[in-house]
């Protein structure tokens, strides 16, 4: 038993750090056009794990996305504005911004926004294949 917590904690201390991810600014809807997905941080009122978001973004700047939800999908679409080189999104159910992160051969899109109802979400997109 001794051995093998040894060789759990040392597989723990040698996990790969994170990568390191910088701003890039965003100067067209055509850098971020594609399926982006992941999670997004604050639906849930209790234990919030998460629920799983799939954005697409197109070259014009609309957008389409689905949440799945435990109690069902939630959708909407709209259409992306650019400001200072990050992506700016208004819609019926509240809003947001989007910044682009790369490094390490890595992509994502961080974003925070408030719902009408004055609730924080959070969440990370990454390219979706």
């Amino acid at each position: 038993a001794l051995i093998l917590a040894i060789l759990v904690l040392g597989a723990c201390a040698s996990s790969a750090p994170a990568p390191q991810l910088s701003p890039v600014a965003v100067t067209d809807f055509k850098m971020i056009a594609g399926k982006w997905s992941g999670l997004v941080i604050g639906l849930a009122s209790l234990r919030d794990d998460g629920d799983w978001v799939d954005m697409v973004i197109r070259e014009n700047g609309t957008y389409e996305y689905g949440i799945a939800r435990n109690i069902g999908v939630m959708a909407g679409k709209g259409t992306f504005r650019l400001q200072d080189g990050k992506v700016l999104m208004a819609g019926d159910r509240g809003q947001g911004t989007f910044s682009l992160l790369e490094g390490e051969g890595m992509r994502v899109l961080r974003g925070s926004g408030m719902l009408n109802s004055g609730t924080a979400l959070r969440g990370d997109l990454r390219p979706a294949r």
